[in-house]
């Protein structure tokens, strides 16, 4: 009696995972197709990081970017929202710490009497200081938050990723995501409550 086969289950061509494995084969309208179901999203949660409109933006674009140049050694993932909000994490963790590093190093220019050079500002205004309403005082108060209480919340608001696919992101547990995701809303509550009590 010859082996039951089980069938092949391929992707469909539409959904997240089919549209990586078209981009896998070189299909650019796939990518497009990506990109422009998750760009908001992830210029949000890069936002977090960033806190500027156009450093965000850039940042997913040029995680779009490795995509495509790397197409051909990407398997594509179970979870793609996972792997696009992961690799936006890694893309802003890295610009952050690259900014750290050239504002030491603008310290140290100064402080040893080097070129009066300075570095470059970031073009974001600063709506936070002279925000009146509730999406400001909403603004301030997940800005406020520990960085992975802000990581935590900018994933799950509007339910973008559900706290197991958060878990994979951020390599930690569901009931951690749970916990923080607890603290990041008492927070908000409180620090809501004149808008919230009117």
């Amino acid at each position: 009696m010859a082996p039951r086969l089980e069938p092949v289950e391929f992707p469909h061509p539409d959904n997240d995972r089919g549209l990586f494995v078209r981009v896998r084969l070189g299909d650019d309208a796939a990518l497009a197709a990506l990109f422009d179901r998750y760009v908001d999203a992830l210029c949000s949660f890069a936002f977090a990081y960033a806190q500027s409109r156009d450093s965000a933006e850039e940042i997913v674009q040029d995680v779009f970017i490795w995509i495509w140049e790397h197409r051909t050694a990407i398997e594509p993932p179970r979870s793609v929202p996972s792997y696009l909000y992961t690799a936006v994490r890694n893309r802003a963790l890295n610009q952050l710490r690259a900014r750290a590093t050239e504002v030491r190093f603008y310290e140290r220019e100064a402080t040893e009497g080097g070129s009066a050079v300075s570095p470059r500002r970031t073009d974001a205004p600063d709506a936070l200081a002279e925000a009146h309403d509730l999406r400001d005082a909403a603004a301030r108060a997940v800005a406020e938050l520990p960085l992975r209480c802000r990581e935590v919340f900018t994933l799950a608001r509007g339910r973008q990723l559900t706290y197991a696919e958060i878990a994979d992101v951020l390599g930690i547990s569901p009931k951690t995501v749970e916990i923080h995701m607890s603290r990041a809303l008492a927070h908000l509550r409180e620090r809501l409550a004149p808008w919230l009590s009117s």
